[in-house]
């Protein structure tokens, strides 16, 4: 039976063939975050958020903070024009961090979280990211190979 597309490849080459080379899965930290909301676990959730969030920027920037920096020391002097909107989006996310992680226990609300979580991780330094070391970009995410290191089996873009 011959195939539907010009190229004799199917619709499923098709579809394929349409996407956009640059569409990434959301980062799981989204996924992981919205759980937590979800179970009711909001001071946990706005923790994990900018911890993560915090450490990609870190990563995505190189930047290498001396051990006694503090949350605020990036902020206040690490934060760049080059790293465009997260000069705002991550002061608003520490804004929500700050009270949960240094103040009194107290209810908080994680209202607005996600979709300032999803606006951190559009940003293009971040999106970036998550293209060279996969969909999860958490501490928890495996190590790039080191320079020199064997070729994966199956090439470059291969999946593991």
């Amino acid at each position: 039976m011959a195939s539907s597309s010009p190229t004799g490849a199917g619709p499923a080459r098709a579809a394929a063939a349409t996407k956009a080379p640059l569409d990434v899965a959301p980062p799981r930290i989204l996924g992981r975050v919205d759980a937590l909301v979800r179970a009711g676990r909001d001071a946990d959730a706005i923790v994990l958020a900018y911890q993560s969030a915090e450490a990609d920027v870190l990563r995505a920037f190189g930047l290498k903070l001396p051990k006694q920096w503090t949350h605020r020391e990036l902020l206040e002097r690490h934060l760049r024009s080059d790293m465009g909107y997260l000069t705002a989006l991550l002061p608003r996310l520490y804004a929500l961090f700050e009270p949960v992680r240094y103040g009194r226990p107290q209810a908080v609300s994680s209202a607005g979280l996600m979709d300032l979580l999803r606006k951190i991780y559009e940003e293009p330094a971040l999106r970036r990211l998550s293209w060279t070391i996969g969909a999860d970009s958490t501490l928890t995410s495996r190590a790039a190979p080191a320079r020199g290191a064997p070729a994966r089996p199956g090439g470059a873009g291969s999946s593991p």
